[in-house]
Formats: C-alpha cells, sequence, structure tokens
C-alpha cells in the first residue's frame, strides 16, 4: 500500500479526519446534525487511476462506491473504520 494514499474528507466532514469509532449507532451525534439528506457522500480517495466515494446512508450503513463502477457497493459497514481500512488494503495492481 502507497503510504502517502488518504482518504479526503469533503470540508464539511473534515472533523471525522482521525477519528476512530464513529459507527452508525453514534453517527446521530456527529453526522446527522450537519445533514439533513438521507444519503451523501463524506469524500473519496483516488487509487491508480481509479477514484472511490465513501457514502454514509443516514443511520443504515457506510459504503464504499468505485466513480463509474455502477450502482452496487463495493462494500457497506456499520462501521466507518471497517470501510476505509477495506479501502486501504486495496491495491492499484490489482486493477491492470
Amino acid at each position: 500500500m502507497d503510504e502517502k494514499r488518504k482518504f479526503n474528507f469533503y470540508p464539511r466532514f473534515e472533523m471525522l479526519e482521525g477519528k476512530k469509532g464513529i459507527t452508525v449507532e453514534n453517527s446521530h451525534k456527529l453526522l446527522n446534525p450537519i445533514v439533513k439528506e438521507q444519503d451523501f457522500s463524506l469524500g473519496n480517495m483516488q487509487i491508480g487511476n481509479r477514484s472511490y466515494h465513501v457514502f454514509y446512508f443516514k443511520n443504515r450503513n457506510f459504503s464504499v462506491y468505485y466513480h463509474g463502477g455502477g450502482t452496487d457497493s463495493l462494500y457497506s459497514s456499520e462501521s466507518l473504520d471497517e470501510v476505509l481500512d477495506y479501502l486501504y488494503s486495496l491495491d492499484p495492481k490489482d486493477f491492470t
């Protein structure tokens, strides 16, 4: 894994940077007060020539989507940590 790779939170979610233990169960304290939408992207990460986005589906789950990859999520979890760990486990060499 390229250690310089990092997930880029959009500005309104930068307060999540470096926080651990964010789950659907406790998201009402962090996310629900600042957004009214039912689903939204928290940010993105470039891996090789692919862009991946992490969405939060309010009170349900966090999911990884490949931009341009269709409507199915690649990975979903009730834990943001698990979703980000999945992203960091991806290797651009696997996409060639």
